[in-house]
């Protein structure tokens, strides 16, 4: 059986924790200012925080810890 060799794929573009950092921090401010730019309110964008939060809890339970 002969082994292939795999390319070093990274899994997220942002190897680099401070890199994320900022990437972070700009992609929740841009959801965020669309959320509200459509008319939903405070406790709208809670209850959508959580339901992702409760996704990715799911995900876990299941096994699919994609860290």
């Amino acid at each position: 059986m002969t082994n292939i060799a795999r390319p070093n794929v990274s899994r997220s573009p942002y190897e680099n924790g401070a890199d994320w950092s900022r990437a972070r921090g700009i992609l929740a401010r841009s959801f965020y200012k669309e959320l509200m730019a459509n008319g939903l309110g405070h406790r709208q964008i809670v209850e959508i925080s959580n339901e992702l939060l409760r996704l990715v809890s799911d995900d876990f339970s299941r096994g699919e810890k994609k860290w």
